[in-house]
């Protein structure tokens, strides 16, 4: 593995110090992530009792991405002159205001620019924690400290439907709660401030120059992108159309998450054991062997459950592993800047994913869902191979 171009920013903290700063972004993310959790389906639920359009719900729901895709670019000079703290912090109290504005204006057409609000706030925290993790984390344990901040992100996203459903839709509490959780998020990272590192306010690469300077990572967070979001958007679906009951098809999504909160820890040891970029081809190879056999899901069974729970880590895998690399790679005083370039290419695929796999299962039903997943892993697995190659 390749000198780490990070390691003297690590090198500023003591091992106690490197503990407790990640420790306190790993904590943030799991508020991060909760507040996504709970947008997301609240917008859902409460438009479709509105009575609203399936169209303008899906627009509802693609406001935080669009926001995060856009806004990213310039992300990087601003929180570079704020720094770490008040661009987390900010961004954490954006999205709480957010949640309690949503009660105060109901209303298709507010929701609709309160929730790009909020995805501009939730952008802060997201590229804020990660270029933080990859600045002050060791290289030789940057896969695992990178799977912990995804297994706490991710942990939040499964957890937020369930506290919906727990406190419901209607009423302040749904409300309440998701804009307390986010608004918590930011206390540890205000008790950790010491513990911060400097961020460039004039980075001296933009995001092109990093898409160039490290094409796997940027590979890896488009390919997270598209194939998690396809299998969270229609891994039912598909499933039901290969004849799988619903309370089957429900659990499987369940499966997949769990899978991929639960392998994350074992793929950083193996990021940090194994070359990062080879690692990714194996994760993209794996993965389409694992998509083949998804049909075995469509029928209860140890067999069948085994490859979506596989599924599932592989898929989250690729944004643990693609993370790794961008840290290892990109010199501190541009890793805000890669970090914002990962992110894009990764809403760019979140974007892209649904859509294009959505038309294949719609053109070959069922079999055109696998067909799609897995060109797009042996597609992911030779462009992270050239790569790879091409650095040396």
């Amino acid at each position: 593995m390749t000198e780490p171009a990070s390691s003297c920013t690590a090198a500023a903290f003591t091992p106690v110090e490197r503990v407790l700063s990640i420790g306190a972004v790993v904590v943030s993310s799991f508020g991060v992530g909760i507040s996504y959790g709970i947008g997301y389906p609240l917008t859902s639920l409460t438009f479709e009792a509105w009575g609203a359009p399936a169209w303008l719900t899906g627009l509802a729901g693609s406001m935080p991405a669009l926001a995060i895709f856009l806004l990213l670019p310039v992300f990087p000079r601003l929180v570079g002159r704020l720094g770490a703290v008040p661009a987390m912090t900010l961004g954490c109290f954006v999205v709480a205001a957010g949640f309690l504005l949503m009660k105060l204006l109901p209303g298709i057409g507010p929701w609709i620019a309160l929730r790009f609000f909020m995805g501009a706030g939730l952008a802060l925290p997201w590229l804020v924690g990660e270029t933080w993790i990859n600045t002050v984390t060791s290289d030789a344990a940057r896969g695992r400290m990178i799977a912990l901040y995804s297994i706490a992100l991710f942990s939040g996203f499964a957890v937020g439907p369930l506290v919906l459903e727990a406190v419901g839709t209607t009423g302040w509490p749904p409300f309440l709660v998701g804009a307390i959780g986010v608004a918590l998020a930011a206390v540890p990272i205000i008790a950790a401030a010491r513990l911060a590192p400097p961020l460039p306010a004039h980075p001296e690469t933009g995001i092109l120059g990093v898409v160039r300077r490290v094409p796997a990572a940027m590979a890896g967070a488009f390919l997270g992108g598209l194939l998690e979001m396809s299998h969270f958007s229609l891994l039912p679906n598909y499933l039901l159309a290969g004849g799988a009951e619903t309370d089957l098809a429900l659990r499987s999504l369940t499966l997949l998450m769990i899978g991929g909160i639960v392998l994350q820890f074992p793929i950083g040891w193996l990021a940090d054991r194994l070359p990062r970029r080879t690692l990714l081809v194996g994760l993209c190879l794996a993965f389409a062997v694992c998509a083949l056999a998804l049909p075995a899901a469509a029928t209860p069974g140890w067999f069948g459950f085994a490859v979506v729970f596989l599924c599932g880590g592989l898929l989250i895998g690729f944004y643990t592993v693609g993370l790794a690399i961008l840290g290892e790679r990109t010199p501190p005083q541009d890793l805000a800047v890669a970090n914002a370039a990962f992110l894009i290419l990764y809403q760019a695929g979140a974007m892209i994913g649904p859509t294009a796999a959505g038309g294949a299962l719609t053109l070959w039903m069922p079999h055109g869902f696998i067909v799609a997943v897995v060109a797009a892993a042996l597609a992911g697995a030779v462009l992270s191979a050239v790569a790879a190659r091409r650095a040396g």
